[in-house]
């Protein structure tokens, strides 16, 4: 008899569960007929159990076994085995195959091999498949390093423990119960079969037998005569189904007469769905959940779907700091940027708003790909404004970690040095962590831990390549933190719900296309065998066997059993499963409340109503910037002009590899000012030749981009450079081709002319691209690099490109004409309005029946123009000052360019117009 006798032998039963959730739900439930104290009940998964024999028989020296590979390990060197196969067979194309995804499915193979052991006489057979044929190589060179070091996969381990057992190896139960299995493979019948030569009494069942819930026996079932018939709730997609789930869920928790009531929601595609049931949920339920400090406050509800332990913010922000630290290459600007707004290392409380303002000055002041070099002189200059000691001092670390590090190394001495610059950097951070994240902290730490388990199989790795295996191990561990107590919700997939009870259960998502699944063979085993003994998911036949057991577990799994199905997904039309026994139409209550019409409700006469349209209007002295904008955005959405001008909200800058439209725009200014400052008029630039002219917009395009370098005070690239320049330079000859075509003559008086204008007591700058003088007065030219150009708002109540209108109704007194300049590569062309025809080509004056802008009964002749936009404009710098604020605009393409559209609520908008 060994320490584990005790647990294991004798008259205590063990109950051998089909998943963890069911093992651990009867570890804290009571057996009948117990008094107050009583003995935890023995109750673990196949896995588990097998474990605890492999801890025996190394105590006790019962038999030579060999290491077990964890499923990682294994997938690991089905890869080493495939990448060496196929280096020797495909030569240069070997990067091509799909590595991971072809372990994968070997592994998949070999596990299918030793649960149907008789699968293995289909790769003896003489001709094979070409997959199969190749699996057939691979397997061998597995097994035979396998042997070399003395390790074994999973499943010959399982296949081992059963051999064993048959010699009359460890101590056994005098009787064993298997709870929840839907089926049962051939190894585990061969398990049962030797524990019964051994003399232990085997029971099958498929939900716990006699054991207590919260003092009460688990719930009795109508199994006979007056068996519940199960309700069906056709929803019309599957958004309405989650939702229907969650009132119904709700109101049968709200009607719960006893402590311990249990209700269930199963979905057999529950990674589809779980986020949204999550939300409803929360809303339905836990409305105080949105506050950050009860972000993690306990649930009533519960997901047997845990989440990748990289996708936890904690996990991500190390992962973060690794892949930075010491890094000498070119880094994406956003990936600094993430880190900064990132909590989880020093200075995350402390200097949270100064580190916020240092990702706003590394989107404007730094491009697309950037260094540690450029990041920590950037660091410094945003110090003098903003000190961040502890944010400056973590960086400096992260930039030199990799200082004197060995290019290669054991991944054991990589996950040392791992936790060394997680410590320099202060991760994880200074507040106090939650429940949560400390769970995270931890299963992290023995992710890193594990790495160095890794070393014999990996060998020496470069930091790159081993930062890569921490992050596929953290992708692979599956987080799930730990719950107080059973809630009252369980949200399972159909796996999960085995052995389960509830007193109500939703069985969501019974489509035709779901349920039964589709068969899904293992490709590189022959599927006619596979077929043949009937192997997971190798046919339609077994799938469907399976989902027929399944579903008549589940519809015995609780007196109450609601069935529900989408009939649509989009434009297409979905079925109700064949598998669906009949039933009666399910009469749902009325839908839970938002959260948000809950306290309304609740505050009642407490409410006051408010009309958020309209904003304070401009106190004596206050000045508004923006501008042209401004009156642009107030003539589009008065929201837009006081969310970004009155209240300064605004976008961050958005890195892009290269050059942005607006820095392109900017350049194509310069460079055409440049040129024009030089030229001068149209005699000058009609009489240049060819060569002569190119010479000049070369000189020009120079001096722009040099002025472009200097004010983001960092050269580009030479070869973008270089390509940046010949498109500019062509861009700019085939736009004063044009120019050159003009009729008559012009003399340039300015180029980038600041101005400024006072409207309704607003001081409003602007700068105009180019004025000219040409016959009669002055031409205003606004220079367009975008295609979308809309001039036929100029007639219009509300003026939306005010900047030329603001320049000749309100600041010019010679005015003839205004324009747009499209400088475009493919059609560059001018657009605009003229007092008299033939000063622009494609612009008709006011008198030509091609005008179309302008109607002839409003608008006789150019000062009536004129005193449009002057009345238009001062109407619209009204609303400004009286704070007009509503979200009000005509098209909502013209947003396109607001940089607070969150601010607008435009979706909340879209709904509110929808039910109206």
């Amino acid at each position: 008899m060994t320490a584990n006798d005790d647990a294991l032998a004798g008259a205590q039963p063990l109950y051998l569960c089909a998943t963890t959730r069911l093992a651990q739900i009867l570890r804290t439930r009571r057996p009948a007929g117990e008094g107050e104290a009583w003995r935890t009940v023995q109750a673990l998964t196949l896995g588990q159990w097998f474990a605890l024999l492999a801890e025996e028989a190394l105590l006790c020296g019962q038999a030579e076994l060999p290491q077990v590979l964890d499923p990682y390990a294994e997938k690991l060197l089905w890869e080493q085995v495939i990448a060496d196969t196929l280096a020797q067979a495909a030569g240069a194309a070997a990067p091509l195959f799909d590595l991971p995804g072809m372990a994968g499915s070997a592994q998949g193979a070999q596990q299918l091999l030793r649960l149907w052991p008789d699968l293995a006489a289909s790769l003896a057979a003489p001709e094979l498949a070409d997959e199969a044929e190749l699996f057939r190589g691979w397997q061998s060179e597995f097994l035979r390093r396998c042997r070399e070091r003395g390790w074994i996969d999973v499943g010959g381990w399982q296949q081992r423990v059963v051999g064993l057992l048959a010699a009359g190896e460890f101590s056994l139960p005098a009787k064993l119960w298997l709870i929840g299995f839907d089926r049962l493979t051939p190894l585990e019948q061969s398990l049962l079969s030797a524990l019964e030569a051994r003399g232990v009494r085997v029971e099958v069942a498929a939900f716990p037998p006699g054991i207590e819930v919260a003092g009460q026996l688990s719930v009795s079932l109508e199994r006979s005569a007056g068996e519940p018939v199960p309700a069906h709730y056709p929803a019309a997609d599957a958004a309405a189904e989650c939702a229907a789930a969650v009132a119904w869920a709700a109101a049968r928790l709200a009607q719960a007469t006893r402590p311990g009531y249990r209700i269930g929601i199963v979905a057999p595609h529950l990674a589809d769905v779980r986020e949204r049931l999550e939300s409803l949920l929360d809303d339905a339920l836990h409305p105080e959940s949105l506050r950050p400090d009860q972000a993690e406050s306990t649930r009533c509800y519960n997901f047997s779907l845990g989440r990748p332990l990289a996708a936890q913010p904690l996990v991500r922000s190390a992962l973060d700091l690794l892949s930075l630290a010491g890094q000498r290459g070119r880094v994406e600007q956003a990936r600094f940027g993430e880190l900064l707004l990132a909590s989880g290392w020093h200075g995350d409380v402390g200097e949270a708003d100064a580190r916020a303002q240092l990702a706003a000055a590394l989107c404007r002041d730094l491009g697309y790909f950037t260094h540690w070099p450029a990041v920590l002189r950037l660091v410094e200059r945003q110090a003098a404004q903003s000190p961040l000691p502890q944010t400056a001092g973590a960086l400096q670390a992260l930039a030199a970690a990799g200082d004197g590090l060995p290019r290669r190394q054991l991944p054991g001495r990589w996950a040392a040095w791992f936790a060394e610059v997680l410590a320099a950097a202060g991760w994880p951070g200074e507040r106090r962590l939650s429940s949560h994240e400390f769970q995270a902290r931890r299963a992290f730490g023995e992710v890193l831990a594990g790495l160095g388990r890794l070393d014999e199989l990996l060998g020496p790795l470069d930091r790159a390549t081993a930062l890569k295996r921490l992050g596929e191990l953290c992708r692979q561990r599956v987080f799930q933190p730990e719950t107080r107590g059973q809630p009252a919700i369980q949200v399972l997939g159909v796996l999960e719900s085995a052995g389960l009870e509830f007193d109500a259960l939703w069985l969501m998502g019974m489509n035709d296309d779901q349920w039964p699944p589709a068969p899904r063979p293992n490709p590189l085993l022959p599927a006619s065998e596979q077929r043949q003994v009937g192997a997971a998911h190798a046919s339609a036949e077994v799938e469907l066997d399976f989902a027929r057991r399944v579903t008549a577990r589940l519809l015995q799994s609780a007196p109450e059993v609601v069935l529900s199905w989408a009939q649509a997904d989009g434009n297409r039309i979905r079925r109700p499963s064949p598998l669906l026994p009949g039933g009666r139409s399910l009469a749902l209550p009325a839908t839970v409340p938002t959260s948000a019409a809950r306290a309304a409700q609740q505050a009642g006469s407490d409410c006051e109503e408010i009309d958020d349209s309209r904003a304070p209007p401009l106190a004596a002295g206050e000045s508004v910037a923006g501008g042209s904008w401004l009156l642009r955005a107030q003539a589009i959405c008065p929201a837009w002009a006081f969310h970004q001008f009155r209240l300064h909200a605004e976008a961050l800058d958005e890195a892009v590899e290269g050059l942005d439209p607006a820095a392109r725009g900017t350049l194509v200014h310069a460079a055409l000012e440049a040129f024009w400052k030089v030229t001068g008029d149209a005699g000058r630039l009609r009489a240049q030749t060819p060569e002569a002219r190119t010479a000049a917009v070369a000189v020009a395009c120079e001096g722009a981009l040099a002025g472009y370098e200097q004010s983001v005070h960092q050269p580009l690239p030479a070869r973008f450079r270089l390509l940046e320049a010949a498109r500019l330079q062509r861009l700019l000859l085939r736009w004063l081709a044009l120019e050159a075509e003009r009729p008559g003559d012009f003399r340039v008086l300015a180029c980038e002319q600041q101005a400024s204008v006072e409207i309704e007591g607003i001081q409003v700058k602007m700068v105009v691209d180019r004025i000219d003088a040409v016959p009669g007065g002055q031409l205003i030219l606004d220079y367009k690099t975008g295609a979308a150009i809309d001039v036929k708002n100029w007639a219009s109540p509300r003026i939306t490109e005010p900047q030329l209108p603001i320049y000749a109704a309100l600041l010019a007194t010679d005015t003839v004409a205004v324009a747009f300049a499209k400088v475009l590569p493919d059609k560059p062309a001018f657009a605009g309005v003229a007092a008299d025809g033939d000063l622009l080509p494609g612009v008709p004056g006011l008198s030509d029946g091609k005008q179309r802008i302008f109607p002839r009964e409003s608008f006789p002749d150019w000062p009536s123009v004129l005193a449009h936009w002057h009345e238009r404009l001062h109407a619209i710098a009204r609303e400004v000052r009286a704070g007009e604020a509503g979200v009000v605009f005509s098209d909502e393409k013209l947003l396109q360019y607001c940089e607070v559209k969150p601010l607008l609520r435009l979706p909340e908008r879209r709904r509110w117009l929808a039910r109206r």
